[in-house]
């Protein structure tokens, strides 16, 4: 596979679909986190060879419109990041497909209830909403970790809340492999804590939509003070990788360039950003005011350093201006 060719714009190769498994909070399988649509084991076979061949993937069109518009999609930035990294595996997966990389998702049990969220992944919002049914989970062991697994994503609900990820923790041959916690930094638990300590490559993403009082009102039930706590025990404790994920919508718009300031203080060098699709009410389009977003902000290193998050700044700079 020809990196330069896979990587450019309107070119339909994906290295996930070769390496990766994703199990969503109803125990479906899709392509990953990004697709819609749930898929069979025969069908991911399909999804393979269109890829080599180069054609259409309804199930990846979530990476298309960004790339129509000339900005970078997270195919590009995902399979980048793995030719970079395991160039012998993904040359290997492309003629025999092999799960290196995991990406978990089987319990909403969570702490907050997030403008941007809901009742399907955080049983927060669904207790609020009186659902009746407020908790989803599956059972992990049904996942067959790979001994020579390269990655394994965590994610909720809220992982620190979930005894049953450091079950699985404790299950992984590898200690080698890289281990990503997606967490909002508002808890820290004994049991991922000690689950966590035996492995050389712990990564931490944060879950950070601004500073203050911008995330305590987009993250309803956090706390700013706390998170920044959080952080500074999870250094001391594990010695990890962090990085930071925000979700870009009308309410942190103004305070985009204090958290860039923030994320450099932290020396924290990546910074994935989301444009946010859905609830449509909190699109930035609905953005109130003038953006103000100085020269600076283009200079910050978390910005300067991340060509995705580059790029999903100024598509918002150029709509708003």
């Amino acid at each position: 596979m020809n990196k330069s060719n896979a990587l450019k714009f309107g070119n339909s190769f994906c290295v996930l679909p070769f390496l990766h498994e994703f199990m969503d909070l109803d125990n479906t399988q899709r392509v990953c986190c990004l697709s819609p649509d749930e898929i069979t084991q025969e069908r991911l076979t399909e999804i393979q060879q269109l890829m080599l061949d180069n054609q259409s993937v309804p199930e990846c069109r979530t990476c298309v419109k960004p790339e129509q518009d000339k900005n970078y999609s997270e195919r590009q930035h995902i399979t980048s990041q793995w030719f970079k990294r395991e160039p012998d595996i993904v040359d290997k997966v492309i003629v025999t497909p092999e799960v290196y990389s995991y990406d978990l998702r089987y319990s909403n049990l969570c702490n907050l209830r997030c403008q941007t969220c809901g009742p399907y992944a955080s049983s927060t919002w669904a207790e609020f909403l009186k659902v009746d049914d407020k908790f989803r989970s599956w059972e992990p062991s049904k996942v067959d970790i790979n001994p020579n697994a390269k990655r394994i994503y965590f994610a909720g609900g809220e992982p620190f809340m979930i005894k049953s990820f450091s079950k699985v923790l404790h299950q992984v041959v590898n200690k080698d492999c890289e281990i990503v916690i997606n967490t909002n930094a508002t808890i820290i638990t004994d049991h991922m804590l000690e689950a966590l300590r035996p492995f050389t490559n712990v990564c931490f993403t944060l879950s950070i939509d601004g500073t203050g009082d911008v995330i305590e009102k987009i993250r309803i039930g956090c706390n700013w003070e706390k998170i920044q706590e959080n952080i500074q025990t999870l250094r001391q404790e594990l010695n990890p990788n962090f990085m930071v994920n925000t979700v870009l919508q009308k309410d942190n718009i103004d305070n985009i360039p204090d958290l860039a300031k923030w994320i450099d203080s932290q020396n924290i060098t990546v910074w994935h950003t989301t444009i946010l699709t859905e609830p449509h009410q909190y699109q930035y389009k609905h953005y109130v005011g003038d953006i103000a977003w100085s020269d600076s902000l283009w200079q910050y290193n978390c910005v300067k350093s991340n060509l995705q998050a580059q790029s999903s700044l100024k598509q918002i700079f150029q709509d708003l201006s």
